[in-house]
């Protein structure tokens, strides 16, 4: 699962050009929370309790967070306004259980099973944050607008741009995971093969 917390799309005025070298800036964390469970039933059900929140009232076994904030330095010269320096910041947190208590040999292994999987599926959604904030770092950084000084069509134009991909890849993300929760999709292998007797 996966889920945005913040687009936020601010502008500042330089009076002078800069090249637009740098990539987005991406950092990510990894927190947890403790569940605990004899059997592969037993975990699901605290995770279904203890999972983090997905919409009102359902829980998701990890989940996935990304916050975009969009920020330019520009400058204005013979009635244009030109990006000079695109600012692209993609925080990513996963989120994912942590097993506590006593567990057989044969559980444990098919809990770090289980969790590789899911892992790899929170991965991907990370991968697609990543796609979007270098998307959204070339297109800032190509913008030019014959504008007045003030560069308000300028900033309108980068929301509007920034909107249309963050747009795309949020519908890329929705599909990843109808593919991965569908029945006899990758999630659901995954829970069946936890909870197997």
């Amino acid at each position: 699962m996966r889920r945005v917390f913040l687009s936020c799309f601010l502008l500042s005025a330089v009076a002078f050009a800069m090249p637009a070298k740098a990539a987005p800036k991406v950092t990510s964390k990894t927190t947890t929370f403790p569940i605990s469970g004899a059997s592969g039933g037993a975990l699901l059900q605290e995770l279904e309790r203890r999972g983090p929140k997905q919409g009102f009232t359902s829980r998701a076994i990890a989940q996935t967070r990304y916050t975009m904030n969009t920020e330019a330095d520009w400058s204005h010269a013979d009635g244009v306004c030109a990006v000079t320096k695109p600012k692209i910041r993609l925080d990513i947190t996963y989120i994912y259980p942590r097993i506590e208590g006593t567990a057989s040999s044969a559980m444990k292994l098919r809990w770090a099973a289980f969790m590789s999987g899911i892992r790899k599926h929170e991965e991907i959604h990370g991968s697609i944050a990543r796609e979007m904030a270098s998307e959204a770092h070339r297109a800032v950084a190509a913008l030019q607008v014959r504008d007045g000084s003030s560069c308000a069509r300028l900033k309108a134009e980068m929301k509007r741009v920034v909107a249309a991909i963050v747009a795309r890849h949020e519908t890329r993300q929705r599909q990843f995971d109808a593919a991965e929760h569908r029945g006899g999709g990758n999630i659901d292998g995954l829970v069946r093969r936890l909870v197997k007797q």
